[in-house]
């Protein structure tokens, strides 16, 4: 099916209100959609195991179910279709909604207040967010190990780096350095995939030191121009549980001519909970050393707040989660903002993942965050890029 006319798109309204089916099944066939209408769970789940929907619009209440048991159903369906939730109830209601759907991999095209106002459902019909690349390509296989080992042995996975830039003036801080898998694979395959079988297949190891290396390069080699820009590298939790790791790291420095400050080891809560004793030594002796430390993806564990006590963290990155969305989500801006207070109290650099707009950034900024990375600096690139970009970014700023 193509999708990609208004005379083909198929709406599926599910609500166990039959006046509300009527007013918004009418006023989605205004807008071009083919429409069709469940009242429960079951009759909804039928109709998405035998039909291709581009929008499902899903009531949180159906009588004595709720919507969101239809979420698996969904995610599960032939095709990728735009979920908006419609709803009586709170807006926090909605809201948790709305992430626990964006977890499970679902676009998410918002969350209405009923009655429907019409003009805000039109609005999120005609602003739906872009089909998946992948959802047309279902036969896509992942790599396998001996694929991943092969990519590793002929040098295919290589390191691409994302600005960090000072929020209070544009200034690039840093970088960070993403893992890729770039070529010469018929598409490309997303580190989500490679590196957790790089992790299961004992070559993550390999890995990890394989774009620590190519990082600190790189890093020596922009530092001529830049001479205050980090890159920070992020450290597997098998890696981590190596006790000889700070005399590495120190020994690929002293090998590539840089000192310890120009690099920073990103270190996510699991990692540090996988093995908490030998993590506590191990990052304990590399912040000796000198090596900056950063915890990633802070607020998506269980127990940051300890974590934050008994290790010597100089960086903390509040994750995307909360960041990409905090103008619209006043529940994760607040949570934005007690953590940019806590970190500053605790001495930390606070970094902001996520920053896709000029807005957030404000925000962000008025908030006392120091950092921000995001695709409205720059998007992961090789090297060669990077410093394209750098001489741009300069240009722009004088």
């Amino acid at each position: 099916m193509d999708h990609a006319t208004n005379e083909q798109r198929r709406i599926l309204v599910v609500d166990d209100e039959r006046i509300q089916r009527l007013i918004i099944t009418r006023g989605a066939e205004a807008l071009g959609y083919r429409a069709e209408s469940a009242a429960t769970l079951e009759e909804a789940a039928e109709h998405l195991a035998q039909l291709r929907y581009d929008v499902v619009l899903l009531d949180l209440s159906l009588g004595e179910s709720d919507g969101i048991s239809l979420l698996q159903a969904v995610r599960d369906s032939i095709s990728d279709p735009v979920v908006i939730f419609i709803s009586h109830l709170d807006e926090r209601v909605r809201t948790a909604s709305t992430r626990l759907a964006t977890a499970l991999g679902l676009r998410v095209g918002g969350a209405l207040q009923k009655p429907l106002s019409p003009a805000a459902l039109r609005a999120l019909l005609i602003d739906a967010p872009a089909r998946r690349p992948d959802a047309e390509r279902p036969g896509l296989q992942p790599p396998s190990a001996v694929e991943l080992a092969e990519a590793l042995q002929w040098d295919h996975i290589v390191a691409q780096f994302q600005p960090k830039v000072s929020l209070a003036d544009g200034r690039v801080v840093g970088m960070e350095a993403l893992a890729r898998w770039p070529q010469p694979t018929p598409h490309l395959v997303p580190p989500d995939v490679f590196i957790p079988l790089a992790e299961k297949n004992g070559l993550i190891v390999p890995l990890t030191f394989r774009i620590l290396r190519q990082a600190l390069e790189a890093c020596r080699r922009w530092r001529t121009r830049y001479p205050s820009c980090s890159v920070a590298v992020n450290i597997s939790p098998l890696v981590l549980a190596d006790r000889a790791l700070p005399e590495e790291i120190e020994r690929l420095l002293n090998e590539i001519g840089l000192g310890p400050g120009a690099l920073i080891a990103e270190i996510t809560e699991s990692t540090v909970m996988a093995n908490p004793l030998v993590a506590a030594e191990v990052l304990t002796r590399l912040r000796i050393k000198g090596v900056n430390l950063s915890i990633d993806d802070f607020g998506t564990g269980h127990s940051s707040l300890l974590t934050l006590l008994r290790l010597p963290f100089s960086e903390l990155k509040i994750d995307r989660s909360f960041t990409a969305n905090c103008d619209t989500d006043p529940e994760a801006w607040k949570i934005v903002r007690a953590t940019i207070s806590m970190a500053r109290e605790l001495g930390l650099t606070v970094v902001a993942e996520g920053i896709e707009t000029e807005t957030v950034e404000g925000m962000l900024r008025d908030a006392g965050c120091e950092i921000g990375q995001g695709w409205l600096f720059g998007r992961a690139m090789p090297e060669d890029a990077l410093h394209q970009w750098l001489a741009e970014h300069l240009l722009a700023a004088t």
